[in-house]
């Protein structure tokens, strides 16, 4: 039986999805942290981590102090 991606792999894949297909459009800002955590009812250092994977895909910038926004496309 294939294991399943750990949860917060779900909600970058998830996330990943919505932006290819325009739902979080380049430069919008991706809800918060806090958000992220109720949206798919996960602890916020799970929505950490899938931000941070967000991060490590090229597909969101932090701004300090304003939030995380959608990158341009490759």
């Amino acid at each position: 039986m294939p294991t399943r991606p750990p949860h917060y792999r779900r909600i970058a894949d998830d996330i990943e999805q919505k932006i290819r297909s325009g739902e979080y459009s380049r430069g919008q800002q991706l809800p918060s942290v806090s958000e992220i955590g109720e949206i798919y009812n996960v602890a916020r250092s799970t929505a950490y981590r899938a931000v941070k994977e967000l991060h490590e895909r090229n597909l969101v910038y932090g701004q300090q102090g304003q939030g995380v926004f959608v990158a341009d496309s490759e």
